[in-house]
């Protein structure tokens, strides 16, 4: 396999080996990208439920011949007595196994269907926001999915891109990298990434003046205290909770529609939040199936990849159910959406502050590997699991520096080290917590 790097606008996943110049390899596929929106658009007019779901059966066929494929798919059907021709409809999913993801952590070379795909794959690394990063295998088609998705965002929010549109990755971790590569498979556009933590990074962005923006919800609250910055046609966030004061603060004072959607490293887009309704995110069908009627998000791929996923379950919680919505969506739609939650810490002076925007300080550390918990208004715990003292030592440091730069005046961080296995569970882990209420309360 030939390492490729930054295909697609995953903030979820870690950067590859290398950034990929020959961005003309991107033209081929200009009509495939063309036909998933068009696809995805058909699906979310649809208002017909039998036939909906017949087109999104209509994929099983390619998802029977994966799963034949697969060595690791062929191996645990046998084993349990089934046989992917078994899969005659989306009723027949709840008979089959759930792949759980530390299975797919364990298995990860297994699960593709490397012999009869594109010898073109990359091996890629999830963030770990389950609390332990995953390998996952992707061909050409799965790195520029997001591209071919975001045509029918682009579309849903009503924005028009200009000739040969700027796109921008606001990059607000730490690290810096920056870089500028073609994009044509975007209406022959251009990316960029840019660092909020470069001094020149506003004036880069003005130079740029991108006509799309993907951040994480600290790369758009950067962006809101400099209101003298171009206004792009759409903002895109993924990955971390994103708190609907800061979305409706760019929407109403910068007149930016916000568009949050859900995506892993694993499965790719499987939702967009509405922006008539929040908490309600569409799913994009027929590329994925989650499976209505649960507590759980159990995810069947259906889109041709190499790495076909059956029943996968990511370890994000939500209930998906038919729709009719507001904003003119027919479709299934998850509602209780919970593996990115939100938690408020409260300033001295009782401003509720998001605890993600300290997300950044534990870049390098698993989700279940620490937990940071405000018991007094000033004072912080955090429990690590597996880190050395060093580590813990500058771990507090970079802390209390972000505590102080979001309004703290002399934050007190106590440091417990503790075993990861006490917060173990199915779920995703919730790292933020805060015992402090507002005066009076």
């Amino acid at each position: 396999m030939s390492p490729v790097s930054v295909l697609a606008p995953d903030l979820g996943v870690a950067p590859r080996a290398r950034i990929r110049r020959d961005t003309a390899t991107q033209r081929p596929h200009i009509p495939w990208a063309e036909a998933v929106a068009r696809e995805l658009s058909a699906l979310a007019s649809l208002a017909d439920e039998a036939q909906a779901r017949a087109r999104v059966e209509a994929r099983l066929d390619g998802l029977r011949l994966a799963l034949h494929a697969s060595p690791f798919h062929a191996r645990r059907l046998r084993d349990a007595g089934m046989h992917p021709g078994d899969l005659r409809g989306l009723d027949d999913l709840r008979h089959f196994p759930v792949l759980e993801r530390a299975t797919l952590a364990a298995h990860w070379d297994a699960i593709p269907t490397l012999p009869t795909a594109s010898s073109e794959c990359v091996v890629v690394r999830s963030s770990g926001t389950t609390g332990a990063p995953v390998n996952v295998v992707r061909d050409r088609r799965d790195c520029l999915l997001m591209w071919a998705v975001l045509r029918f965002l682009l579309a849903r929010a009503g924005a028009r891109l200009p000739r040969r549109p700027r796109v921008v990755l606001l990059d607000a971790l730490p690290g810096g990298l920056e870089y500028s590569v073609r994009l044509p498979i975007l209406e022959d556009g251009a990316l960029h990434r840019v660092s909020v933590l470069r001094a020149d990074a506003a004036e880069r962005l003005h130079r740029v003046r991108p006509a799309v923006v993907f951040s994480d919800p600290e790369g758009l609250r950067w962006w809101t205290a400099r209101p003298e910055l171009p206004r792009p046609a759409l903002m895109l966030t993924s990955a971390q909770h994103l708190p609907t004061a800061l979305r409706d603060t760019l929407t109403r004072d910068l007149g930016v529609p916000v568009l949050n959607y859900y995506a892993t490293t694993e499965t790719g887009p499987l939702a967009w939040e509405c922006l008539r309704t929040p908490g309600h995110f569409h799913v994009f069908a027929p590329d994925v199936w989650l499976e209505p009627d649960s507590d759980d998000v159990v995810v069947t791929r259906l889109r041709p990849s190499v790495l076909p996923l059956l029943r996968y379950r990511p370890g994000d919680r939500g209930t998906v159910r038919r729709d009719a919505c507001a904003c003119g969506f027919r479709g299934w739609t998850l509602t209780g959406f919970g593996g990115r939650g939100a938690c408020r810490f409260l300033a001295p002076t009782g401003r509720a502050v998001d605890a993600w925007a300290v997300a950044w300080v534990f870049k390098h550390h698993a989700l279940r590997a620490f937990r940071l918990t405000q018991d007094a208004p000033e004072g912080f715990l955090l429990e690590l699991a597996g880190a050395s003292e060093p580590e813990a030592h500058a771990l507090t440091e970079r802390l209390v520096a972000a505590l102080r730069n979001l309004g703290w005046a002399s934050p007190r961080v106590a440091v417990r080290h503790e075993d990861a296995a006490a917060w173990s569970a199915p779920a995703k882990p919730q790292p933020f917590r805060c015992l402090v209420t507002p005066q009076g309360h």
